[in-house]
């Protein structure tokens, strides 16, 4: 196991992530995020593009996962289901990893647009030329997973985009389903992450077997947990 993989056991990451429409946007702002995180004892950061990585990278020694974002909203459904969206090439990887980030995470899915054969051609030009950075695969299905796992591709599975599998419209919340299913049949560290916004959360994460957990919105994006308890007051007057 990669000594940045394994300073991230049994932890918290915090996403540091805000786009060009929030007031936080901008690698200043995202080093600031990590130092609140560092200070509240999270052990790693997520973040992305280069200039925020370098900025993360300039105020903590934490493990920084970075990952490249070919888009700025990472809430379009449709977008994951016509090309790879979070670090999409060796390039997009390079420019995070030369910034300083000690773990890159790529959008790992087979989908029409990108075969299990693509996936591991972009996966090993990665662990080619980047052997002693560790790689986190972002998965939308588990099965994908179990097979990077078999080929000893990725050093780390994550739920990331678990919502995005047709089989899960229904879910609310954390993808406990998923966590269990990859601990129980590959043997890599599993980083639980989406939609985790209380402590309850977090600790249900850890007891279904998740290795780490991060956490994004819920602590970096103020408006959306703002939005949150607005949404919670219009609903209790509609209904009072």
């Amino acid at each position: 196991m990669k000594q940045a993989v394994e300073r991230l056991m049994g932890g918290l990451i915090v996403s540091c992530q805000a786009y060009d429409d929030t007031p936080f946007y901008g690698p200043d702002y995202m080093a600031r995020f990590a130092q609140c995180a560092q200070m509240g004892g999270a052990r790693g950061i997520r973040a992305c593009w280069g200039r925020d990585v370098a900025a993360v990278r300039a105020v903590t020694d934490l493990p920084i996962i970075g990952i490249n974002k070919d888009m700025l909203n990472d809430q379009d459904h449709d977008a994951f289901f016509k090309r790879l969206i979070i670090t999409p090439s060796l390039e997009s990887a390079a420019e995070v990893i030369d910034a300083g980030a000690d773990i890159v995470a790529v959008e790992s899915v087979e989908t029409d647009f990108c075969s299990y054969e693509q996936l591991t051609e972009l996966l090993s030009s990665i662990r080619n030329k980047y052997p002693e950075v560790a790689i986190m695969a972002d998965l939308i299905t588990p099965e994908t997973g179990v097979k990077l796992a078999r080929d000893g591709l990725v050093d780390i599975l994550s739920t990331t985009l678990s919502a995005f599998d047709p089989r899960k419209a229904s879910l609310i919340g954390p993808d406990y389903e998923m966590i269990r299913y990859l601990k129980e049949n590959t043997s890599l560290p599993v980083n639980a992450e989406g939609h985790v916004w209380e402590a309850h959360e977090y600790v249900s994460c850890l007891e279904a077997g998740a290795d780490m957990v991060t956490i994004g919105s819920a602590i970096t994006r103020p408006h959306l947990i703002t939005r949150r308890f607005v949404d919670a007051g219009e609903k209790w007057q509609k209904n009072r």
